[in-house]
């Protein structure tokens, strides 16, 4: 690694450090990094960009970048990368163009590997071993929409999920789900998890666009977590979003909560996000193009519960997810 990136993860100095890490001459692959330090205390590693069709996370980092100073900070480091995966953000979509791979699918990844878990590797290696927290910021994508939302997974050491619940509950966003996924493998979050580090996935919006309150959500939440670790002082905020502050608690916890297409067309949604649903009630409906003439395939909720996330871009495969109805609940 050149000097420069040498100096910029010496996590050990104090100040406001901003740089490349550079894996090869290919400016696509220059993960954009600073690190703010003031004093020992906690370390906050804040990521975006991981896929390149999610844009509330690059934002309102990219203009954390640019705000925050060290005194700023009552105490600890910062770690942020806005943009961890420039390839899949240049062309606009999920996966990176250079080896087609999820770079959510490749952690902890391969120091001599394609370039999607060389970005992993030096994620993995270098950055989160000097941190204690790390908060991965997405969203739907152009495909998908969620109720913005801090989302995390049950824990077996009881320690390390209250910390973990603790932290969503301070994010304030709309939501905080505690959820159940599919190919957890390879993921940032397990290798966080299985570290004994607190980790959590925001969802913070969808369709591949921004809003003015997604990104408001995402910004008072990334300062109410800092507020929560000890980095900033100040007084914790509920963001506005349909019209409303507060955070409505939710589980999902069995994979029969999710909806997949039973056929491919064109889905057209009949209810909005974060309404409440009835088992069996109707949420979106797929339309054959082949034959016009059928009557469309009914999408009905697999349970009470709330439409946490729904398909978002109107044409959808077969087996792809195009609902998950999730049960309310109290925080504990």
């Amino acid at each position: 690694m050149a000097d420069r990136e040498e100096k910029i993860l010496h996590f050990d100095r104090d100040g406001k450090r901003s740089g490349w890490l550079t894996l090869s001459d290919d400016p696509l692959l220059r993960v954009p990094i600073t690190v703010v330090r003031k004093g020992p205390g906690p370390a906050l590693l804040l990521t975006g960009g991981t896929h390149g069709d999610e844009y509330e996370g690059p934002v309102a980092l990219m203009k954390l970048n640019q705000a925050l100073e060290p005194e700023d900070l009552t105490c600890g480091t910062l770690v942020v990368i806005p943009i961890m995966n420039p390839p899949a953000l240049a062309a606009g979509t999920r996966t990176s163009p250079l080896d087609g791979l999820n770079l959510n699918r490749v952690f902890p990844g391969k120091a001599d590997g394609s370039p999607s878990e060389r970005i992993a590797h030096l994620v993995t290696s270098r950055i989160l071993p000097q941190v204690d927290t790390v908060y991965d910021l997405h969203a739907g994508g152009r495909t998908t929409v969620f109720i913005p939302s801090v989302m995390i997974h049950q824990l077996e050491d009881p320690g390390q999920m209250a910390r973990t619940f603790a932290a969503m509950q301070a994010f304030r966003a709309p939501a905080g789900i505690v959820i159940k996924e599919f190919e957890s493998e390879g993921m940032l979050d397990t290798t966080v998890e299985r570290m004994g580090k607190v980790f959590a996935c925001c969802e913070l919006g969808g369709a591949g666009m921004l809003t003015p309150e997604t990104v408001a959500v995402t910004e008072t939440g990334i300062r109410n977590l800092m507020i929560h670790l000890g980095l900033l002082s100040g007084s914790l905020s509920t963001p506005i979003w349909q019209g409303q502050a507060k955070t409505r608690f939710l589980e999902a916890l069995s994979f029969e909560r999710y909806v997949r297409a039973e056929t491919g067309g064109l889905f057209e949604p009949l209810v909005e996000i974060a309404d409440t649903l009835a088992e069996g009630q109707p949420f979106g409906q797929i339309h054959d193009p082949a034959a016009p003439g059928t009557a469309p395939r009914i999408c009905r909720a697999p349970a009470d519960g709330l439409l946490y996330r729904r398909r978002a871009f109107g044409l959808v495969e077969a087996g792809q997810v195009v609902g998950l109805v999730a049960r309310e609940t109290e925080p504990s």
